[in-house]
This record gives C-alpha cells, structure tokens and sequence, in this order.
C-alpha cells in the first residue's frame, strides 16, 4: 500500500507542500502516484555537504521534533515492512544502484530505514548522498535550453516524494512581482533540467543516492560525516527522538546521453530466459498444431467416412446403434445451454478485455507508452476498454441468437452485458478502497474519480454497447448444420480421461506453463516497483498462448464430443479460461515466497482483492478465446457431416 511522503515523520519543506497537477491521469491517480515538492535543493553543478532539509519557522532547531510515540510506532512499521522512498529529479526516478555499470536490474527508491534483529532496534535513513549523472550537451540540445525549469522538483509520490531544485539564493527570494510569476511558472515544469556554467550547459542523465543513518545533534554544526565513516553512530528510531534530516550532493558528467537515459532503469535481467521461454512454446505450439490437424485431417475424415458406410450399406454386424463417438450427438451438439444470457455476458465482456488488452499492448510493444509518462499505460487501456464496449455488445447479443436461434430480448443482453464486468469491478474495488482510506493510504482512490469514471461508463461504454448490439440483432441469424431433437440423448457416464475435471485442469495447464517465466517479471513490477518495458516479450508469449490455449480447446472439446457429452457450451468457456486457475495458484506462491515481508491482514487482503480481479479478467478473456474456438470447430465439423 502507497503512502504520503509527508504523512510520515518527515520535514516538509519551508514554502509548504504542493502537489503537481500537470501529471495526473487515469493511472496515477489508481496507482497512488502524488507527485509534490521535496525539502531538498539541488543546485546545477554546486556540491553541497551536511545540509539540512528541516527548515523554516517549523524547525527552529534544524531537525524534526521530537517524535511522539504514534508516529515512533509508524516509522518503525514502514522499516519493517521494508517501504522504499520513491524521488524523481528531472522525471528520472532516483536509485541505489551504479547506472554507468549497466546494472541487470534498476529497482527505483530507497529503503526508509533498517531493523536490526538482534538488537531489535530501528534506525532511519536520515542522510542522504544524492550522486546526479549530467552529460555535457556542447549545444547539440539547443531546444532544450529554451524551456523553463522547475526550481522545483518534482516528485513521484507513489509511495514517496521527490526533488526539488532552486537556483536561487535566499538573498533573493525579495524579487519583483514580475521574477516571482516566472518563478512560480517554471516551479510548474517537470521537464529536463538544463544549466549553464561558463557556456556549457548540462543535461541529468542519472539519479543516484546512497542512504544511510547518521545521528546529530541538532545543538551542534552538521559535521561533513559521509555514509560508511567509521565511528558514526546510527540514528534510532524511538519516542522523544529529534532527528536531523541532512543530505549531500555530488556531480559527476557522465558519457550517458540523453536519448539512452533511461535505458538503465527499463533493462529486465533474464534476456536468455525469455527467450527459451518463447522457444518453449513454439515447440507447444507446434506439437498442439499437429494434433490438431491429425484430429481434423485423419481422425474426423475417417469418422466421416465409417459413418457414411454405415448408413448406405446398412451392414446389420454393424449396427448404428453399437456405433459411438462425436457424430453420435448430431441431434443435441447445438441444444441452448443452461443459462444462455449468463454465457452470453460472459462472453461479451471477454471480447471487450481481450480487445482493450490487446490494442493497449500493441501500442505498448511499439513504444506510444513509456514509462517515462506514469500512468500512461494504465490509462490507455481505461479508455480502450470503455471503447471496446461496442465489440462486448456485438459479442454478446451475436451469441445470444446462435444459441437461442433469435434476437428477441438482445436489448436485455447489451444491459447486462454493459453493467456485468464493470459493476462487479467497481463494488470491489470500492471494498478495498473503504479499507485503503481508514489506513490513510495514497493509493485509495479519491470519490471524484469514482464518479467521473461512472460518468464515463454511462455516457459512453453503455451507448457503445447498445450500437454494437444493434449492429449484430440485425445480422440474420446463422442456421445450425442439424436439427436439434426434441428429446435430449442420455449422456453416459465419462471415462477418467475424459471428465469434465481432468479435462478442465488439463486445458489450463499448458497455456501457463507458456506465460508462467514472464509472469514472474510481470508481477515483481507491480508489487516490488521494477520497471517493465520488454512488452516485446510480452506480446509474443500473449500471442502464443492464445493460440495454444486455441488449440487445446479444439482438442478437449474434440474429446468431449466423442465421449458423447454434449454439453460443451460453457465447459469449452471454463477450459479456455481455466489458467487463470494456475495464475492465481502461482500468485499465492509469489505472496508467501517474495512478499513474505508484509505484516497483518489489511495488506494481504488488498493483494488478493486486487490479484483476484486480475485472475478474473484473466479468465474471462482466455474463455472467450476457448469458447469461440469450439464454437467454430463443433460447426465445422458438423458440416462436414451434413455435407457427406
């Protein structure tokens, strides 16, 4: 769970708190991301030693009060629970790793403090060492010289603030009325910082720092004591403590340009993994596809062809009724399945994610989404999906007149189908924010959002799905390859192999062992704060799965029907959407194996409350997938009979 950079024991700076407006989106403000200013002052190309970044009228003594026991017992829970402070300066997020040594992995921030286990003792990371990588321009970002910057840092507040930078002396903090609103402008700014000093102008390529507990007595001058000084006495964590915030900052050119800065921070480790990965479902891929074409080429032709004889030769030895297998259920294979409306929602709003997900993941592979612009790519895919409301609303009604041989009520299927996914997204997310909110959390999403998202969803994902639905009510209605009988076949009794449980795990099982590497990055970005950017990757492994997860439907429901069940309408959803089974397994290892750190049941709730929505999406998508190809498969081999 995000929380306020200032709503923990921190000095805030001395002009008050103010929150960047020209970053909020959609998916900042669902991520938790407040972006506000930073006590701390950074001076183009000026190094600085033990300086304090407790200052104004609040901190007389040039530390934090002495801490009360409420807010002791919550910096001690954030040190425990191992919170890491998130800063950007010039939109680059700050690290504790070396960016020139090309690190495998760049995980943003730093860790608020450590726990000493034997001692059972807390200490706050109360120094600071900024190290700011610039690069030399020579006038090549002419441009960029022309903007104005913020004397201000900005700051990524997801879980922690930033920045912030004035060039300024005190001296001149009496300016005009004038220099004061281009100052107060420019503060506005998150955009690259540029100076120039004896005609050479600078560009930030990196932010690094090294954190560390110092303690100081705020009755004294700050002594110039670097981290890792020997005889430096750490500053523990405790009621009555007064703790003196200081930082240094250092700056160092470096051969980093400008174009690559980022390169660092969105390299993933694994290159190799990933690969054999990809290469590992080809070769699932191919092995299904063969199977597949047996199953269509060699077994169905052969099946055709002894049914054929059957009928024109009337061989009494071999007597129709010993016959059995897939063409045996002509007369029920297209009988209306229980609940048709339900399987029609379900479907319609698996085309919708499927659509959204999709389209959003193209723009991503081909670089529309950096992560350079937070909250970008979770806003892209709000609005696809609100979009793909009109591909939900054809789905849904287009097979609700396949099933039910008519469009009559198609108007009570584009409802349902509009309100299905995201009524049930917002009631739970609406839980989790009630508990979010009482922690004080950032990441509880505001009331205002709640009602601008419900506004959009009225005003256009309702609409969308209603013209969709027209659009497919007025297709005419495709006839079935056979009759359906007026009295349902007895269904025998399944052997092991093909019952509807073995059938099911079995369908889920091979499309997750396709995404199951790429997962495992997936999910360390979202919970552990990493980067993500080989969305390269991720669409071939979301292509691949979808095909192998096509091919497995074909195939059980192949196997489904010469067991003489006809009931493949909703089995052949489940069987597509069955890895969402495996993926929330996988995700109860991940919880209890890397996020082992978390202390008491609200965070755990939120994970699973937030993890179940993901599974569910999941399954809905990859179940329309699984149904609409036995759809197509059960009709095309059932014309082949009635062609023969």
């Amino acid at each position: 769970m995000p929380f306020d950079y200032y709503s923990m024991p921190f000095c805030v700076p001395a002009d008050g708190v103010h929150k960047s407006s020209g970053t909020i989106n959609p998916g900042t403000i669902m991520l938790g991301i407040r972006i506000e200013n930073s006590p701390y002052e950074l001076k183009m190309m000026r190094e600085e030693y033990a300086k304090s970044a407790c200052k104004g009228k609040d901190y007389e003594s040039g530390a934090y009060a002495a801490l009360t026991k409420a807010e002791a017992k919550e910096l001690k829970e954030k040190i425990k629970e191992e919170y890491r402070v998130r800063m950007i300066l010039d939109n680059l997020p700050i690290t504790t790793y070396d960016l020139e040594k090309q690190p495998d992995s760049v995980r943003p921030g730093f860790e608020v403090g450590t726990y000493d286990k034997k001692a059972n003792k807390y200490y706050v990371n109360n120094h600071l060492m900024f190290k700011v990588l610039v690069h030399e321009s020579n006038g090549q970002y002419a441009r960029l010289r022309q903007r104005e910057f913020g004397e201000f840092v900005d700051l990524e507040g997801a879980r922690r603030l930033l920045l912030a930078v004035g060039d300024e002396d005190e001296k001149k903090k009496k300016e005009t009325a004038k220099e004061t609103a281009a100052k107060t402008a420019a503060a506005k700014t998150t955009t690259t910082k540029t100076a120039t000093t004896d005609e050479k102008s600078y560009m930030v390529v990196g932010f690094e720092v090294v954190a560390c507990s110092i303690r100081r007595d705020p009755a004294k001058k700050y002594e110039n004591v670097a981290c890792g000084d020997e005889g430096v006495q750490r500053q523990e964590v405790k009621e009555g403590a007064e703790i003196a915030y200081t930082y240094d900052v250092y700056w160092e050119t470096s051969d980093i340009s400008w174009a690559s800065r980022w390169d660092a921070y969105l390299k993933m480790p694994g290159g190799r993994v990933h690969w054999f990965s990809i290469m590992n479902s080809l070769m699932v891929v191919v092995v299904m596809s063969c199977i597949v074409a047996m199953i269509m080429m060699r077994t169905i032709r052969r099946d055709l062809q002894k049914y054929e004889q059957l009928l024109v030769d009337g061989d009494p030895q071999s007597d129709l009724a010993d016959e059995s297998g897939w063409k045996m259920v002509s007369g029920d294979v297209f009988r209306a399945p229980a609940n048709a409306l339900s399987l029609a929602m379900h479907v319609g709003s698996g085309v919708q994610i499927l659509a959204s997900g999709t389209i959003t993941l193209v723009f991503a592979t081909f670089g529309f989404l950096s992560p350079a612009s937070r909250g970008s790519l979770l806003t892209a895919a709000l609005i696809l999906y609100l979009l793909m409301s009109i591909a939900a609303g054809y789905a849904a009604v287009w097979i609700w007149g396949a099933m039910n041989r008519s469009h009559d009520g198609w108007q009570k299927v584009c409802w349902r189908t509009a309100c299905f996914f995201p009524g049930v997204t917002v009631t739970a997310m609406s839980l989790m924010n009630v508990l979010l909110h009482a922690t004080g959390s950032s990441g509880a999403i505001p009331l205002g959002f709640f009602f601008s998202v419900l506004f959009l969803w009225l005003l256009i994902s309702i609409p969308l799905a209603f013209v969709g639905g027209t659009v497919a009510a007025r297709r005419e209605v495709r006839p079935f390859p056979t009759r359906t009988n007026q009295i349902p076949r007895h269904i025998p009794a399944p052997h092991w192999a093909s019952h509807p449980v073995v059938l099911l795990l079995a369908a889920g099982s091979l499309p997750f062992g396709t995404i199951f590497v790429e997962l495992y990055f997936a999910m360390t970005s979202i919970w552990q704060g990493y980067f993500y950017y080989i969305f390269g990757f991720l669409f071939l492994v979301s292509f691949l799965t979808i095909v192998i997860t096509i091919e497995v439907s074909i195939v059980c429901t192949y196997v489904q029907l010469c067991a003489e069940d006809y009931l493949w309408w909703w089995r052949s959803f489940q069987r597509g959407g069955a890895i969402s089974v495996y993926v929330f397994l996988y995700s109860l290892g991940f919880l209890f194996n890397t996020l082992h750190h978390l202390s008491g049941p609200l965070p755990v709730v939120i994970y699973l409350g937030y993890t179940l929505l993901m599974v569910w999406c999941l399954s809905l998508g990859m179940g329309a997938v699984g149904f609409l190809a036995s759809y197509i498969f059960t009709v095309k081999i059932f014309e082949s009979v009635k062609a023969d």
